[in-house]
């Protein structure tokens, strides 16, 4: 019996130690590869981030300081609720890197094999994306004067394009990465722009929010760090004949004297049938009968503004707006059956890492919806970011000590089968990525009915071969045969008018070696 139970105690032990060994981590297993994904994109020479985070030493010397961001959620900055809304490019940390990292640096950092370490990502200096079709760039420099204060700008860029084209991403590229803290685009057809820069002395025009004109065109913007995509094929935003494109690129605070001249980098759908995406929003013009957005000092406030939804849609993305005072955002859809959809939550404003959510699926929102908005506001001296002290009334303003009460939404008149499409596209670039997440075919949409798209993302210039493969796994199909394709993204129609109903496989092979399902509906 003795012998039964040391056996049993020796197992314990033994599996004890396993489960330890199993939760030691060590920079070149465990930790290398989520610092290069969530935070050197950002902490790196010549970004916005105050140090670099891309070699374990770096990394290691200030560990503590890691910790203590992590563990109150400042770091990686992502506002959006985890569990609420699917959005491209989450830069938060998932539970499992959240545990990993924490423990790591609570080990004291281990390196373990560095010569079995991941390399560290690199960047394209040109461009994430490839080679532009358009490239915009500000026709004179920037100065940053280096009092420490926010700078927000309007720069003009003139299109010069001589028809209307159809953008299938927009990239932009700031000129001083150290500086530049946000964008908005804006498209411009009535001159305004131009005017309002020709009325200021200095390069572009002075502005918060409006840019005095009506955009005729919704372009989601850009923050450091985000991964800048293709839109899926046809599916874009128009870019008018003889139009302007303006951006509003903040500039964050610095001590010294700096410049910069930002470009962006234009990319064109092939196709001429293109969905173009449409934009509504949520204002204060929405809010009940009654309601004035005004906060009173010493107080904190809630607004409610709800936009009906006439028709089904296809909606892609959403994007909360406050200044200062904001407290909390919440957007939300209620079905005619009751049914809540919900959209993005933001729990913890904070108006220095705002922007876009771009959804990984088109959401549908049928028809006799309602779209919901609430915001909450802290106009008290609690709130460490109010402009004002005392507090005072705040009412809606372009000024950042202003306030303003706005949620977009980016949509499409919904089609049968936009739940589906995929509109985390694959990128040419040679930022390393996980593999799980990396494609080299996708289809769209599917379920299709007469055509169907797919997307071959090629890492050089070869020949492919596309089939199309039924239930029984016989070839029905041969679209594309040695096929000759450039790196980057290829994009081809497919008709499948000739094709019955039901459940199918497109194969490719050549250089690209992949297989998407996909369904046909009559």
């Amino acid at each position: 019996m003795k012998h039964v139970v040391l056996l049993l105690v020796v197992g314990a032990l033994v599996r004890l130690s396993a489960v330890a060994a199993e939760q030691e981590y060590t920079w070149s297993r465990d930790v290398a590869r989520i610092v290069y994904s969530k935070c050197t994109p950002c902490h790196r020479e010549g970004e916005i981030a105050p140090m670099p985070l891309t070699t374990y030493q770096e990394v290691r010397d200030v560990a503590l300081s890691i910790k203590h961001e992590v563990e109150d959620r400042h770091m990686p900055p992502w506002p959006p609720e985890h569990g609420i809304g699917s959005f491209l490019g989450v830069r938060s940390l998932s539970s499992d890197e959240y545990t990993t990292l924490l423990a790591w640096i609570d080990q004291g950092a281990p390196p373990g094999d560095l010569s079995q370490a991941p390399p560290p990502p690199t960047f394209p200096t040109g461009s994430q994306l490839g080679t532009p079709d358009l490239v915009l760039r500000m026709d004179s420099q920037w100065r940053i004067e280096g009092n420490n204060k926010d700078v927000y700008r309007f720069f003009v860029l003139p299109t010069g394009l001589l028809q209307d084209r159809d953008i299938a991403a927009i990239e932009f590229r700031p000129g001083n990465a150290s500086v530049v803290h946000h964008v908005l685009y804006f498209v411009d057809t009535t001159g305004t722009a131009r005017q309002r820069d020709a009325q200021d002395p200095l390069p572009g025009y002075a502005g918060f929010g409006d840019p005095g004109f009506t955009s005729v065109t919704s372009l989601l913007g850009w923050v450091p760090g985000a991964q800048q995509r293709f839109y899926p094929p046809m599916i874009g935003a128009r870019l008018y004949k003889g139009s302007d494109l303006v951006i509003q690129v903040h500039y964050a605070p610095s001590p010294v004297e700096q410049f910069d001249q930002s470009s962006v980098n234009i990319f064109f759908q092939r196709s001429s049938d293109v969905r173009l995406i449409n934009e509504s929003s949520i204002s204060p013009r929405q809010l009940p009968n009654g309601v004035s957005f005004a906060i009173p000092a010493n107080t904190i406030r809630e607004f409610k503004g709800t936009l009906p939804v006439p028709i089904d849609v296809s909606l892609i993305g959403v994007a909360p707006h406050m200044h200062l005072l904001g407290k909390s955002a919440h957007a939300y859809a209620v079905t005619p059956t009751s049914d809540t959809i919900q959209l993005i939550k933001i729990r913890s404003w904070d108006f220095h890492w705002q922007g876009g959510y771009a959804f990984v699926n088109p959401v549908k929102i049928p028809r006799g919806s309602t779209l919901h908005y609430s915001a909450s506001f802290d106009n008290t001296p609690n709130n460490e970011n109010n402009p004002n002290t005392p507090p005072k009334l705040v009412r809606w303003g372009e000024s950042t000590t202003d306030e303003m009460f706005l949620c977009y939404f980016h949509w499409l008149p919904y089609r049968a089968g936009d739940e589906s499409i995929d509109m985390n596209t694959a990128l040419p670039t040679s930022v390393h990525e996980d593999a799980a997440n990396s494609k080299s075919l996708s289809v769209y949409p599917s379920p299709a009915h007469d055509r169907m798209m797919c997307t071959l993302s090629a890492e050089g210039a070869g020949t492919v071969t596309l089939e199309v493969i039924d239930a029984r796994g016989t070839v029905v199909d041969v679209p594309l045969q040695g096929r000759t394709i450039d790196a980057g993204l290829t994009v081809e129609q497919i008709n499948m008018q000739h094709l019955p109903a039901g459940a199918y496989v497109l194969r490719v092979r050549g250089s690209i070696n992949a297989s998407a399902p996909f369904v046909i509906q009559r």
